[in-house]
């Protein structure tokens, strides 16, 4: 039950759009991907060989680096929630893109 709040939770986090390009390391395999949207709990993604529901997935990015679970897949996109929260701090540098 606590886990449903606090996916609650990051469902009502504010998301900020973007084109991030980063790498996604997936049970040990790199795929290229692009964040098209982000929050301090989750984002949205895309990529030509998207992974599968429930896999665990690290996300980097020249100033990102977080693990993180998909959580739905739907095409070439697919929505991811962070295992821990990014602080806000973190956030606006990607979006702006420092």
């Amino acid at each position: 039950m606590l886990e449903n709040h606090h996916l609650g939770a990051a469902r009502r986090a504010t998301r900020l759009k973007l084109f991030e390009p980063v790498l996604l390391r997936i049970q040990g395999h790199a795929v290229r991907a692009h964040l098209l949207d982000l929050s301090a709990t989750g984002a949205l993604a895309h990529c030509d060989s998207p992974p599968c529901v429930g896999d665990h997935v690290l996300i980097e990015a020249s100033t990102l680096g977080v693990a993180a679970r998909v959580m739905w897949v739907r095409a070439k996109r697919f929505g991811i929630h962070f295992d821990l929260p990014l602080p806000q701090l973190t956030v606006d540098r990607v979006v702006r893109g420092d």
